[in-house]
């Protein structure tokens, strides 16, 4: 894109809502890729005027003043030790606060879908700001002297669907309203994204199985993405939840147990014949049974490891009384690692470009990135056998968590697939 093509998909991103002038301005400079132009006076200048000249842009005079968007890194506050996103305290009002209420637009008759607070009260200004050939009749510090922050550009409904579902998205392909706006939500976020307990507990305030059902026809058309992700509190307790982004903005990020089994891998490779016992292994790694225990698992379904029992006189002959009464071997339970988790660097010299995917733990099946990640599970289903597969062993062979798991399983239930 060239930057008169970035700023008119800021403005599209934001939705049926729209931007005022501050707002986007504060998006361009955290615009990713880089917005290529200063953002001084008369640079400002000249995108007001690119703005007006479009006929895609409307512009229009809200009942109250809007503040600024506040932008808010979500990424900042991973631990990248763990892969875990720490929450910092929050007094109330910062974090309740929402300058884009959902207010699901139903039905228009023009077409219009989107969430919009004030979409019959606000009023159209945009015959005041420009003429009928497109001319400006306000500069940019003449317009914003006059609203202030009431001014909002909106771009058309066209162009605000074809930034939400991306250059191969189908233009044709008609979403419900709800859906609609989920997917404007996730827009408005970028990079960011938003968790699926915010939007159905805090933004569209409905219970987490009709947000599901809400969002499932983006899933369908693969619109979007999700990954898990892990949030500790700030009075301590862990929440599990899914991370949904658009499909443009999808980025592969690592989550606690691929950082776990990484560390867990690397502490195999140095022990004598790759092999420890388990007990020692997690004192080392510091994690909590339960923790521990979902970390071989994941690591034994995708085939990285495996429980072996050693004799303890093997293990350590100073050990003390190494045979039962009975005058059997004392077996310790050990966890032998199979294939680190890390890729050969040797090999990794010949294609620098597969460094991102050296991160994740070798997958027992190539996923086909063309399909859905449904269908990717199915197949992993069908190649079981009659045997079947476990929902663990599932999450393992796919490298997903515990909750994305669960939720393909409930898919391919609902599709009568299993």
């Amino acid at each position: 894109m060239d930057a008169l093509e970035m700023l008119v998909d800021e403005v599209a991103l934001e939705g049926l809502d729209g931007i005022t002038i501050p707002s986007l301005w504060i998006r361009l400079e955290h615009r990713v890729p880089k917005f290529p132009l200063k953002t001084d006076p008369p640079t400002k200048e000249l995108l007001w005027r690119a703005l007006l000249c479009n006929r895609d842009m409307e512009f229009y005079e809200l009942p109250q003043e809007r503040p600024p968007v506040v932008f808010f890194d979500r990424f900042a506050e991973v631990d990248p030790e763990t892969g875990v996103q720490e929450i910092r305290k929050l007094t109330p009002s910062v974090e309740s606060k929402d300058i884009y209420p959902v207010n699901v637009i139903h039905q228009d008759k023009n077409g219009i879908q989107g969430s919009c607070l004030f979409l019959k009260e606000r009023k159209s200004i945009t015959d005041l700001i420009r003429t009928k050939d497109l001319k400006p009749s306000y500069t940019l510090e003449d317009a914003f002297k006059r609203w202030e922050h009431k001014l909002v550009v909106v771009a058309s409904q066209e162009v605000r669907y074809r930034s939400l579902i991306g250059l191969e998205g189908d233009p044709e392909l008609k979403l419900n309203d709800y859906s609609y706006c989920i997917l404007e939500r996730l827009g408005r976020a970028r990079w960011q994204g938003e968790l699926q307990r915010d939007l159905h507990s805090r933004a569209f305030k409905t219970d987490a199985g009709k947000m599901h059902y809400m969002r499932r026809s983006l899933d369908n058309h693969g619109l979007i993405t999700h990954q898990s992700h892990v949030i500790r509190q700030p009075t301590g307790p862990q929440q599990y939840s899914i991370l949904l982004l658009l499909k443009r903005f999808h980025v592969d990020r690592r989550n606690k147990y691929d950082i776990l089994m990484e560390k867990t891998s690397k502490l195999l490779s140095t022990c004598p014949g790759n092999t420890a016992v388990m007990i020692n292994l997690r004192d080392q790694l510091q994690l909590n049974e339960g923790t521990f225990k979902r970390v071989y698992q994941y690591m034994m379904a995708a085939k990285l490891v495996q429980i072996v029992n050693v004799p303890l006189q093997k293990l350590n002959p100073d050990a003390g009384p190494c045979k039962t009464k009975k005058g059997k071997d004392i077996m310790v339970r050990c966890l032998k690692l199979l294939k680190n988790s890390e890729k050969n660097e040797e090999d990794d010299d010949e294609d620098n470009n597969e460094e991102d995917s050296s991160r994740k733990p070798p997958q027992s099946e190539s996923r086909v990135m063309e399909r859905d990640t449904v269908t990717n599970a199915y197949e992993i289903v069908i190649s079981s056998g009659t045997r079947g597969i476990s929902q663990s062993a599932l999450r393992g062979r796919m490298n997903v968590g515990k909750l994305e798991g669960r939720m393909i399983c409930r898919l391919m239930d609902w599709a009568k697939q299993m």
